[in-house]
């Protein structure tokens, strides 16, 4: 839905100060060298030892000139490259002493570079993402990081574990919709609430050049009358809430940097999570031509590769049959009954699969929903897969399509574009491209082969989904974004079963109160 004419005249001037962001900043994990046309490489320390596989990679540049090429070198072979000034990936490295080097190139075609010598010692290898041998996603909707995980970080101390994961920022300070007061985040206590839009001008208006700050200043495009400053937007879940999924993320793996990959709602998303890219498109609104869109999704790519694949679905939600290949697959497209026998069987279970959100029995987790609803209807998904012989070789991925205009601190990074068709912009649309991702969503990683209790800093997009699977089947890419992306082997360590029965985890309760009475802010 686009901003309404009364959004625009109250907010138009602030459009004049976009400004697209690039990678966030470093200054959490180093301090960058001053001199000029110097890289500092922050991550892994030089001389490091007893380095894990894939490798950490974190760098950062100090140039008077624009960069516009950072590249990894492991003993001289070109690994991996990113147009910005940043860096923060993972490469994959074979045991023993390596050469570690971060190349930059800048507008005046200027290269400078810094070196160093690191010690792989307990590494995954290559081949050892063959133990998986059934790869299971799902995509739920519309929740932000800072919306569902923030207090992630909080809950995983509490329960003694270390490490970092960058939360929601409880001092934050936000103007509201039309600057009556500013809002902090506060726990929600409500199950649901009025919808929010995620649209391309919405989430391209809420970034403010990277400031973050704009969130309620789109509640005019979805206008609440119980909620009209926008305040529920800087809602949070928290363990009493979600209790399932904040333990099953801390006994697991997750991400503080895994986003969307590209600044807009559903439709432009789901398409990238099918295609590697939206195919230039930006909104809800576009209809598929007769027979659907032609685009290949990766279910095209997996049976003309000949790599076996199942699609369950819930009620009659099947984005699927948006594209041509749905005359040609719809054959391996399952009622959510199959799956629950199919994975007793792993025998005979299908190398992929996909599980479609329950959208019309809403129980997606969209914030018109009961959210609680939603993640006891996953928790009975996963339970059965955890419960099940197929757990002892597959790995389970839960994610959400977009952040719903629900507020997220951490800016988008810099990405490649997936091809050469840019976005299909109206004259009224916010001017923008599609080299850059979207917003932080959750996401949890589930296998036996799992890094237990793991937060992964390097920054993905969901297509990095698609990436795993073309790396574990040897599939070509479908676009430069997947192509681009890192293939989250860093999630897993090959060297032995690392979860090998899974924890017990909590009940998800169901009984909160869905009540839109309830979403406003302290205060309101």
């Amino acid at each position: 839905m686009q901003l309404t004419n009364r959004f625009w005249a109250q907010n138009a001037m602030g459009l004049l100060s976009i400004v697209l962001m690039g990678t966030a900043s470093l200054s959490a994990q180093c301090t960058l060298n001053t001199q000029n046309q110097t890289v500092t490489i922050c991550t892994p320390a030089s001389g490091a030892t007893n380095l894990t596989s894939p490798v950490n990679v974190v760098a950062g540049t100090t140039d008077s000139n624009t960069v516009k090429l950072l590249q990894i070198y492991v003993d001289g072979v070109k690994q991996y490259q990113v147009a910005g000034n940043q860096l923060n990936t993972s490469v994959t490295m074979t045991n023993g002493t390596h050469r570690l080097t971060v190349q930059a190139q800048d507008s005046t075609n200027t290269i400078f570079k810094s070196t160093e010598s690191i010690t792989v010692s307990s590494g995954t290898g290559g081949g050892s993402l063959s133990q998986i041998k059934h790869i299971i996603f799902m995509v739920q909707e519309n929740r932000s990081f800072d919306s569902y995980f923030g207090m992630l970080g909080a809950y995983r101390s509490s329960e003694g574990y270390g490490g970092t994961l960058d939360g929601v920022p409880l001092n934050a300070s936000l103007p509201d919709y039309q600057s009556t007061a500013n809002v902090s985040p506060f726990h929600i206590q409500t199950e649901c609430t009025d919808n929010m839009s995620p649209a391309w001008n919405e989430s391209h208006y809420a970034i403010h050049g990277g400031k973050m700050d704009y969130f309620m200043k789109t509640e005019g495009s979805l206008p609440s009358t119980i909620d009209p400053q926008g305040t529920r937007m800087m809602g949070y879940y928290d363990q009493t809430d979600l209790p399932y999924y904040y333990e099953l993320a801390t006994q697991y793996a997750t991400s503080d940097t895994w986003r969307t990959p590209v600044l807009s709602d559903t439709i432009p998303n789901r398409m990238y999570l099918f295609t590697g890219t939206s195919f230039g498109h930006i909104r809800p609104q576009d209809v598929p031509p007769t027979g659907g869109w032609p685009q290949p999704t990766i279910f095209r790519d997996l049976s003309t590769h000949g790599v076996s694949w199942r699609y369950y679905y819930q009620d009659s939600s099947v984005y699927l049959s948006s594209f041509s290949d749905w005359t040609t697959y719809q054959g391996n497209v399952y009622n959510i009954s199959n799956y629950y026998n199919d994975i007793k069987n792993p025998s005979q279970l299908p190398s992929v699969l996909f599980i479609e959100r329950a959208s019309k029995l809403g129980l997606d987790e969209h914030p018109t929903g009961n959210v609680q609803k939603g993640a006891a209807d996953v928790a009975n998904i996963i339970n059965a897969f955890l419960q099940s012989p197929a757990y002892a070789n597959s790995v389970f991925i839960l994610t959400y399509d977009d952040p719903g205009g629900l507020y997220d601190h951490v800016p988008p990074f810099t990405e490649p574009a997936p091809d050469a068709i840019p976005p299909m912009l109206r004259s009224t649309d916010i001017k923008a491209d599609f080299t850059q991702s979207g917003l932080r969503v959750p996401v949890i990683v589930v296998s036996p082969w799992t890094k237990p209790h793991y937060v992964s800093h390097v920054n993905r997009d969901y297509t990095a989904i698609l990436k795993l699977i073309e790396t574990r089947f040897s599939l070509p890419a479908l676009t430069a974004r997947d192509a681009a992306q890192d293939d989250m082997t860093e999630f897993f360590d090959f060297s032995s079963v690392q979860i090998p029965t899974p924890p017990p985890l909590p009940v998800q309760p169901t009984t909160g109160a869905c009540s839109h009475s309830l979403e406003k802010a302290p205060g309101f």
